[in-house]
C-alpha cells in the first residue's frame, strides 16, 4: 500500500536540536528546562514572544542540522519498503519564518531528507515522493491526490480535517501517549508499532 508520512515531529525528532540550539542562542537561568515548552514559557513570561517566534524559524531552518529521526523510524521505514509498501512524505510548513532571518524552510527540510534519509536508501524516487506544502489544506489535498491508504501524523487536527480522504486510514503518532484517542484513528506511541499495525490494517478495514 501507499503510506503517507508527516515530517516534523513524526519522522523528525527535535528534542536534541532544541536543546543544542537553545544553548547556542540564549543565556538561560539554570532552572529553565532546555526543552520546547521550557524555552517557550520562559520567553513568554519575560515578554519576549518575538524571540520565541524567531527561534522556531532557526529550529526548522539551520537548526535542523541537530535534528534526529525518531528512534526506530529508519529501520521501520526500511522494513516497510522491503515488504513492498510505497512511502511518501506529505508535510506542511511555511516556506519562510514568520520572524527572524528569512531562511528557506522547505530547502532545509529537503536537505535533511537527502542527508538523513536518502543515505539509508529511503525516498530516492522521483515525482511526488517528498511533498512540502505551506498550508494544512494543501497538505490534506495532497494526501487525497496521492491516494494514500494510510497516513501517519502527530497532529489530530490533520487526521480530522475537513477534506481528509475517507479512504485513508489515519494513524496518530503520539510518543507521550497522553491525551484522548482521536476518533476514527489508530494510535501508535513508537515507530516499530507501525509495522504491526500495517500488517493488520487490511483486515480491520474490511
Amino acid at each position: 500500500m501507499r503510506i503517507g508520512l508527516d515530517f516534523d515531529n513524526t519522522i523528525v525528532c527535535y528534542d536534541q536540536a532544541i536543546t543544542k540550539l537553545t544553548e547556542e542562542l540564549f543565556e538561560l537561568p539554570v532552572e529553565v528546562p532546555r526543552t520546547k515548552l521550557g524555552l517557550r514559557d520562559h520567553l513568554r513570561a519575560a515578554g519576549r514572544e518575538p524571540e520565541w517566534t524567531a527561534f522556531q524559524g532557526e529550529l526548522y531552518g539551520p537548526g535542523m542540522r541537530y535534528a534526529e529521526p525518531f528512534e526506530g523510524a529508519i529501520v521501520t521505514m526500511q522494513q516497510l519498503v522491503a515488504e513492498g509498501h510505497e512511502l511518501v512524505i506529505v508535510s506542511h510548513r511555511s516556506r519562510k519564518p514568520y520572524a527572524g532571518l528569512p531562511h528557506d524552510l522547505h530547502a532545509a527540510a529537503k536537505g535533511w531528507v537527502v542527508e538523513r534519509l536518502q543515505s539509508y536508501g529511503l525516498f530516492n524516487g522521483e515525482g511526488s515522493v517528498v511533498n512540502f506544502l505551506e498550508t494544512r489544506e494543501e497538505k490534506v489535498a495532497c494526501i487525497s491526490e496521492l491516494s494514500c491508504l494510510a497516513f501517519l501524523d502527530d497532529l489530530p487536527e490533520v487526521l480530522q480535517a475537513p477534506g481528509f480522504p475517507a479512504q485513508t486510514i489515519g494513524i496518530l503518532f503520539n510518543p507521550s501517549v497522553e491525551g484522548a484517542d482521536t476518533p476514527g484513528c489508530h494510535l501508535i506511541a513508537a515507530w516499530p508499532e507501525l509495522l504491526e499495525l500495517i500488517e493488520v490494517l487490511p483486515a480491520l478495514t474490511r
